[in-house]
């Protein structure tokens, strides 16, 4: 299949990196390796936190094992990372499932949660690629700031060596008399 990968911006397929969560008990890991993706599989939240340190994810997958534990490890994603959330239901227990971006049934077939994931996933790495740019267009900015105001700083200084921007240099030699007679020039 076609859809689980994206192109970036030289044209190589860039591969999507899912991390899966919880109990894999309806085989999703190996349906997502399958299509191509890479999975870094978490059975505890301190693996889970492991997992988010290292390089960025498009997607977490949360199992639902117990409510408690899957709403935890939705606090620790949200903490760590800005990555899609997906949870797939298990129980009929309650769940806040607000803490989720999507949520599935058990019942949902593979293809259909396959595909949403791809469109997830590319909207995801969309959204990264703007936010990068914008960073860099940032940086940028800021770079030229400080550059405007060093400038800035250097003619203060240089205006206030020369004894202030209406003086020139000749004003200092001829003394007030010439100041008198119209020498004085003030910047427009």
């Amino acid at each position: 299949m076609f859809w689980h990968n994206s192109l970036d911006w030289d044209g190589r397929m860039e591969i999507a990196t899912v991390i899966h969560f919880g109990k894999d008990d309806s085989q999703r890991v190996p349906a997502l390796r399958h299509v191509g993706y890479e999975v870094r599989e978490s059975d505890s939240l301190d693996r889970l936190r492991l997992n988010l340190e290292g390089d960025e994810a498009d997607a977490v997958i949360v199992s639902e094992v117990e409510p408690r534990c899957a709403e935890k490890a939705a606090i620790l994603v949200r903490q760590c990372s800005g990555a899609p959330l997906i949870l797939f239901r298990r129980l009929n227990a309650t769940l806040d499932e607000s803490r989720f971006d999507r949520v599935y049934s058990p019942l949902i077939p593979t293809s259909h949660w396959l595909f949403e994931m791809a469109v997830i996933v590319m909207q995801s790495k969309e959204l990264r690629a703007a936010s990068e740019r914008l960073r860099r267009e940032v940086e940028t900015v800021r770079a030229e700031s400080r550059q405007q105001s060093a400038r800035a700083k250097a003619e203060q200084q240089r205006n206030a060596d020369a004894g202030g921007p209406w003086e020139l240099e000749g004003d200092e030699k001829d003394g007030p008399e010439s100041r008198s007679q119209g020498r004085h020039h003030r910047p427009v």
